[in-house]
């Protein structure tokens, strides 16, 4: 599969989480956390992908690790520092303790924050590559070329 293609379709993904995100905390759905760390990993997934860089699986949920692996010179590395805290939501907080308990629910004025930053890079990412969020998954980015300072 061709790069452009490939960071089109992970950012239109990532766009469908932003989306599942923003309807599940309107009803205060627990998952709402979990969409909007994968949004982020996918964004990340799409920015490695035009940097050339493949990360590897034991690290696919860890935004931290996926936002080390950029260069210093990406434009979008610094911007993912305030919602790293996410990562902990990709897969603990979905399951019950050892005990049986839920774990609390993501703070909703925190993820509120978090979500819109995230939908923020996302169109901004979008623009940068020269696609449609929308558009059809057979339609590549127009460019591959990571973003810079």
């Amino acid at each position: 599969m061709s790069a452009d293609l490939h960071i089109a379709n992970a950012l239109r993904l990532a766009h469908e989480d932003i989306e599942a995100a923003r309807a599940l905390f309107a009803i205060g759905n627990r998952n709402d956390a979990y969409h909007t760390q994968q949004a982020a990993e996918k964004i990340l997934i799409a920015l490695l992908t035009s940097e050339g860089i493949r990360a590897e699986r034991k690290d696919a949920h860890r935004l931290d690790v996926l936002q080390g692996l950029l260069p210093d010179a990406n434009l979008f590395k610094p911007r993912f520092s305030s919602v790293l805290f996410l990562t902990i939501y990709a897969t603990t907080y979905r399951y019950p303790k050892d005990a049986g308990r839920l774990p609390a629910k993501a703070d909703q004025a925190e993820l509120g924050a978090a979500m819109e930053t995230v939908a923020q890079i996302l169109n901004e990412v979008a623009s940068h590559f020269g696609f449609g969020l929308t558009a059809s998954d057979r339609i590549p980015a127009t460019s591959s070329t990571p973003p810079r300072r």
